[in-house]
């Protein structure tokens, strides 16, 4: 991805995985947008030094304008998700936006059960969110015929326990179990920092939570 700090911009900063990412980010002594709706409170956001911007995802003229706020050089990440069929239109906004003014890396926050991994999802998740889990596949699909530079990571289900240090990324579409959001955000940093997730879907799960066809390898840098 380059050899120079490409500055970060998040969107869907303002809570859960992406404000993980934002703190991990500026902690690398990283220049983070952060792009939040337009009701959102900002300030732990702001305590992190992170560069705030509202704008609506599904509106693209104000995301193409918080786009603008980034450097030339620049990374996408999306943790977008919620009503109005967020999980598609609002990352479409944000792909098209990368891809016009060249965004350096795309890194998509999708959902175990979305795509290949739908097939291995159980029947209680899909009868739960199998609408969502649709449009956030159209997403990914999306991406990844956008013909930007990505990464796609599906997380576990999410919990709210401490962080246990334990977060993997899998190949494997077949996996199952769950990931704290501040270890996904671990898992998702290291994926930026290494080249060899480029063009690649992953699933994020807790090694202490794994639930894997037997040979399941995590994914080795």
């Amino acid at each position: 991805m380059g050899m120079t700090t490409p500055d970060i911009v998040i969107f869907g900063a303002r809570t859960g995985t992406g404000l993980e990412l934002a703190k991990i980010a500026r902690g690398a002594e990283r220049n983070v947008v952060g792009v939040i709706r337009p009701d959102s409170d900002p300030s732990e956001l702001l305590a992190w030094g992170v560069q705030v911007v509202y704008a609506d995802a599904l509106n693209p003229k104000q995301v193409a304008n918080a786009i603008a706020i980034a450097h030339s050089n620049w990374i996408g990440i999306s943790t977008l998700g919620g009503p109005d069929n967020v999980d598609y239109k609002g990352n479409v906004a944000v792909i098209d936006a990368a891809c016009k003014d060249g965004a350096q890396h795309f890194l998509l926050v999708s959902s175990l059960g979305c795509g290949n991994s739908r097939e291995f999802a159980s029947q209680r998740l899909l009868d739960a969110i199998g609408s969502v889990l649709t449009q956030k596949t159209k997403a990914e699909e999306y991406l990844q015929s956008s013909g930007l530079s990505y990464t796609i990571v599906r997380p576990g289900g999410l919990i709210n326990e401490p962080a246990s240090g334990q977060g993997a990324l899998y190949e494997s579409p077949a996996v199952h179990g769950r990931i704290n959001r501040t270890d996904l955000a671990r898992v998702l940093w290291r994926s930026l920092e290494n080249p060899q997730c480029e063009g690649k879907v992953f699933s994020a799960i807790d090694r202490g939570m794994l639930q894997a066809p037997e040979g399941t390898r995590e994914f080795m840098p």
